[in-house]
Parts: structure tokens; sequence; C-alpha cells
């Protein structure tokens, strides 16, 4: 039987890779708008929504570990 706890572990990890995929996403852009010659605003707002996603990503896989390993 599924218990919420491995639903939620499932759920924490497949959300860390598809923000990790959206970071990857995030270099692209910025790269191309960097090339483009965009204003240097929409280059920096680009690059925090790519550490934004990075950091949701280490945390939502922290996450899945901690409720992993039962804490």
């Amino acid at each position: 039987m599924i218990t919420a706890r491995a639903v939620a572990i499932a759920a924490l990890t497949v959300f860390g890779w598809l923000l990790w995929a959206l970071a990857l996403a995030m270099v692209v852009y910025v790269l191309l708008a960097w090339r483009s010659g965009d204003p240097a605003f929409k280059i920096a707002y680009l690059a925090a929504a790519g550490l934004a996603a990075v950091a949701g990503g280490i945390a939502c896989r922290r996450y899945a570990r901690r409720i992993g390993a039962g804490g």
C-alpha cells in the first residue's frame, strides 16, 4: 500500500528535478539575453529566477531525504 510518506517523497523528488531543469533553461535564457544585448536588469532577473530554481530544487530534495529518514 502506498503511504502518504512515499507520495510526499516522490513528489518532492520529482519537483526538485523539475526545478533543476528550469534552472538549466534559465541559464540558456541568460546566455541568449546576454548575446542579444538585452538590458542588464533583464539578465539579472533571469539569473535570479535561475538561482531561485536551484535553491528550490535543493530544498525539495533535502526535504524528501528528511521525510525518508523519518525526521
